[in-house]
């Protein structure tokens, strides 16, 4: 994959982007079934932007993403009534 930054390059001359700057080693985890850190992909990821504590839009939400190519979602869940949805939330999420 080349990444185009907009730089101009010399004529008739094929150049190969230097990184802006070097990785750090990590290591790998597998966040669900998505492996993040390490030498795994970038992975798409993304936030809801409903209240948790209401199931149904957030899961609406969350299939939204997913169809549109999200491999991870967040929620949010600065209250108990949250923290209480979130159960049922990833029992019923992809």
């Amino acid at each position: 994959m080349t990444v185009q930054l907009g730089m101009p390059g010399v004529r008739g001359e094929q150049q190969t982007p230097q990184a802006l700057a070097e990785r750090r080693v990590s290591r790998q985890i597998m966040v669900g079934n998505v492996a993040v850190g390490g030498d795994a992909p970038v992975s798409v990821q993304s936030m809801t932007t409903t209240v948790t504590a209401d199931i149904n839009a957030t899961l609406q939400q969350i299939a939204e993403l997913t169809a549109s190519g999200c491999q991870i979602v967040r929620v949010a869940v600065p209250s108990q009534d949250d923290a209480e949805a979130l159960s049922v939330i990833a029992r019923k999420s992809q």
